[in-house]
């Protein structure tokens, strides 16, 4: 899978740091990613109107203007941006504000690479990941892809069997298994070695 990655920052020098990291965190999973870097909030906000957009914005909340930042990730997230958004700043004084338009993660400059490398991993899978909406007696659950450890179809029933160990069991299918089964199916983790099981 390729990755594309916003990383917003008038800071040359974060910018690259950033994206040496990515490209090291990525390479290491045998996926690839793009890194576009932008200088400005501005700049992020004329890529989003080119309709350019991307699986995780890192965005820098500036000493001298971290009301721009703020604000160019409310309007990504007022353009419908679900993409988890992760913000750097010099001081914590803004946290409660990125937190404010959905933010995953706030990292103070200068973080470790450990602390990039989690924020990735937020980013990557499980929470922001792909997910499977499973209808069950107690409701209606998102399961992550990489949750599942595979599905066995028996008696109309659909059981996702999770890497927890814990069965979620849908409630009796009205469609074809294969229905069930082709969002899994579109995904390369995924085979189907019989017809009941995936």
């Amino acid at each position: 899978m390729i990755f594309h990655i916003a990383v917003c920052s008038p800071d040359s020098v974060l910018r690259s740091r950033v994206e040496r990291q990515c490209l090291d965190y990525y390479a290491r999973r045998d996926d690839a990613c793009i890194i576009e870097q932008l200088d400005s909030p501005e700049a992020l906000l004329a890529r989003d109107d080119a309709g350019e957009r991307y699986e995780l914005y890192l965005i820098e909340l500036t000493a001298s203007g971290p009301a721009e930042g703020l604000q160019a990730a409310a309007q990504l997230r007022q353009h419908g941006v679900r993409a988890p958004l992760a913000f750097f700043a010099r001081t914590p004084a803004y946290a409660y504000e990125a937190f404010r338009v959905d933010a995953m993660q706030y990292l103070q400059i200068s973080f470790r690479p450990e602390q990039l490398t989690a924020l990735l991993d937020r980013a990557t899978e499980p929470e922001y990941g792909p997910v499977i909406p499973v209808t069950t007696a107690a409701g209606l659950r998102a399961l992550p892809f990489a949750d599942i450890e595979y599905l066995e179809c028996t008696h109309h029933i659909v059981h996702f069997h999770l890497a927890s160990g814990e069965d979620v069991a849908s409630l009796s299918l009205r469609v074809p298994f294969s229905e069930v089964a082709k969002p899994l199916l579109a995904d390369e983790r995924f085979l189907q070695p019989h017809r009941s099981y995936v």
